[in-house]
């Protein structure tokens, strides 16, 4: 009975509904921007990851409304042929440690071409 009382208790301070939070929102709602419109972080880290990795397809977005603290980097390459996804991220993460320090979130998607 006890646990009944505490458990309606409970529910009943919960608003309606609350919609989880979507990182593909995010990354939807940034991606208005052509890709030719990088700001200068943005491109900055494009470059790293070019120069680095050689991408078929690279897309950075600073999806943090500008501030620079939360990244969507999406990136394809021949480079990331046979290796695990996993240890794809670690090379990602790995190039760009020092700028991760920095920020608050990132989405990565990796792939082999």
């Amino acid at each position: 009975m006890l646990r009944q009382m505490m458990n309606s208790r409970l529910f009943a301070a919960r608003p309606a509904f609350v919609r989880p939070f979507s990182t593909t929102q995010i990354a939807r709602n940034a991606s208005w921007r052509r890709p030719n419109e990088l700001n200068d972080y943005e491109k900055q880290i494009s470059q790293m990851l070019t120069d680095e990795f050689k991408p078929v397809s690279l897309d950075v977005r600073d999806i943090s409304g500008g501030c620079g603290s939360m990244f969507a980097i999406q990136i394809v390459s021949d480079k990331f042929k046979g290796i695990p996804m996993v240890k794809q991220h670690r090379l990602v993460n790995a190039l760009l440690a020092d700028e991760i320090k920095q920020w608050h979130g990132l989405q990565l998607v990796t792939k082999a071409a």
